[in-house]
């Protein structure tokens, strides 16, 4: 048989994923009888974990795994939050995570990027594991064709939280040596975000916004000039691709190579992480005139969460 762990919720990127993919399984995948947060720490030892036999296969949409009888088949959709310093999370993917990972002999990632870093991370042991990319997908909500908010003067969008390599910081700076030009911010950090536009001087042209649904998102990315995405390190960048599927250009940094995995050579690439003056001359750039955006039906098809879902069954078929 085959089991899902489906308990990620929320707005943000796994819980979409796991949603949007989870109702694309077969309806003869059963529910696991887990209750309780995945992201707690006694997680990995909850006695539903037990339930499905040894010769069973348990998909979860996180990176959430404990201990069970059957194999589990896990979405590693990053590693950035391994970099923080925290010994409990780096212990935590030593002894939990990389065990269910050589057991199965496979795990599920969302980008060429990740898949890289995991197999580095595994070392001496990647050889023995595949790590199938199965692209992340897109809501139906973000199109280009639809009403867009309307704004009084050039405005950008930022979706994204504060942690250190999202890197908002130097949008704020930039944005101070633009005073015509005004800023949207979305995210789960919105007191954080406040203080920075003070600190910064541009909080009368700073909005910030929280809880926003798919379809007041799509219909701010069809109004504002461009999307920024300043992150030194993404596993993919959901914000890009539904900016870009609104036909909504992206000014980002050119190094992070899971954004411009997406980006696919359109927007604005910005050389210099944390130079704001670069951002500012690329924020002037991106607002003074339209920037098209011709993407083939091709990226289209890549980034749609049926062709994301199908590839996650196959994944699934392989190991049952």
């Amino acid at each position: 048989m085959i089991w899902v762990d489906d308990r990620q919720a929320g707005a943000h990127g796994i819980a979409r994923f796991s949603r949007e993919v989870v109702s694309r399984l077969p309806a003869t995948v059963l529910r696991l009888p887990v209750r309780g947060s995945a992201t707690s720490p006694l997680d990995c030892v909850r006695p539903g974990r037990l339930r499905p036999s040894s010769r069973d296969v348990v998909y979860v949409p996180g990176p959430n795994a404990g201990v069970a009888r059957a194999v589990q088949l896990l979405t590693v959709h990053d590693l950035i939050h391994l970099q923080d310093g925290s010994r409990l999370k780096r212990l935590y993917y030593q002894r939990v995570v990389a065990p269910r990972i050589l057991r199965a002999g496979k795990v599920v990632t969302v980008s060429e990027t990740s898949r890289a870093a995991i197999s580095s991370w595994l070392g001496r042991h990647a050889g023995s594991v595949a790590i199938d990319v199965v692209g992340n997908g897109c809501s139906s909500a973000f199109t280009a064709a639809g009403e867009a908010e309307g704004f009084a003067m050039a405005t950008l969008a930022l979706v994204s939280n504060v942690k250190a390599h999202k890197n908002v910081e130097v949008v704020f700076a930039a944005l101070a040596m633009c005073p015509e030009i005004g800023l949207v911010v979305v995210g789960p950090s919105p007191g954080a975000m406040r203080r920075l536009a003070v600190d910064a001087g541009v909080a009368d042209r700073v909005q910030v916004r929280t809880d926003v649904s798919d379809d007041d998102l799509a219909r701010l990315y069809r109004g504002v000039d461009a999307l920024l995405m300043p992150s030194r390190q993404e596993g993919f960048g959901l914000p890009v691709l539904e900016a870009m599927s609104c036909g909504t250009p992206v000014v980002h940094w050119a190094h992070c190579r899971a954004v411009t995995e997406i980006a696919a050579g359109t927007g604005i690439a910005v050389d210099a992480a944390t130079d704001a003056g670069e951002w500012a001359v690329a924020i002037e750039k991106a607002t003074a005139s339209p920037l098209p955006l011709d993407l083939p039906l091709s990226w289209s098809a890549r980034h749609d969460w049926d062709a994301v879902g199908e590839r996650v069954r196959r994944a699934l078929d392989d190991l049952a």
